[in-house]
């Protein structure tokens, strides 16, 4: 079984390129979002109370089985404070990255041919995530304020706060096994994904 890990920058397209993969190699491939694993996590009772130990109580709105994190609260507090981003990453990346591995172990013992595993932070992380393949999705930063601003509504400072919290998109390219590079249009992202895909599509 291949194992790739695909990583990128915020607002570089790494949803629809994954899509688009998934599409190009249906059943022979299991998925893993570190996002998806994150956002479960968040909704765990032991998850909570450590966010309001950690933050205090506006970490978390509504009381008893109503509770749940203030999501927008904690990714304005993040981006503004490197500390609390690395205090809330050192609650959630352990866990995730321990259901990414027990994801990929069953998916070997399924027979799946490939494992892709979308990792976001991976390279900041600072945890190596084992890959026989590191894609990363790329675009120009002009291109990635524009998709945020046009997308998820969000205004130039917060931008400039997310993009400085991750490494620039240059030095994850440096270090990439494969680039798709997303300036264009859908189908040209569209047709470097079936060229990676390939060997599995044509199977």
């Amino acid at each position: 079984m291949q194992s790739w890990v695909i990583t990128g920058g915020v607002g570089c397209g790494k949803s629809l390129a994954i899509q688009y993969l998934k599409q190009c190699v249906g059943v022979r491939c299991v998925f893993f979002s570190s996002d998806d694993e994150a956002r479960r996590m968040l909704e765990l009772p032991q998850t909570l109370r450590q966010l309001q130990s950690v933050f205090g109580p506006d970490a978390v709105t509504g009381a008893g089985e109503e509770s749940q994190a203030d999501r927008a609260w904690l990714r304005e507090l993040i981006f503004r404070d490197p500390t609390a981003r690395q205090q809330l990453e050192s609650l959630l990346h352990p866990g995730v990255l321990a259901a990414l591995e027990e994801q990929r172990a069953a998916a070997q013992m399924s027979g799946a041919e490939l494992f892709l595993a979308e990792v976001p932070l991976h390279y900041e992380i600072g945890i190596t995530v084992t890959a026989d393949l590191i894609i990363v999705v790329a675009a120009s930063q002009t291109v990635q304020v524009r998709r945020l601003m046009e997308r998820r509504g969000l205004e130039e400072p917060i931008i400039g706060q997310m993009l400085r919290s991750q490494w620039p998109i240059e030095a994850k390219v440096e270090r990439a096994d494969v680039v798709i590079w997303n300036d264009g249009d859908t189908a040209a992202l569209e047709a470097q994904m079936l060229t990676l895909a390939r060997p599995y599509w044509q199977a």
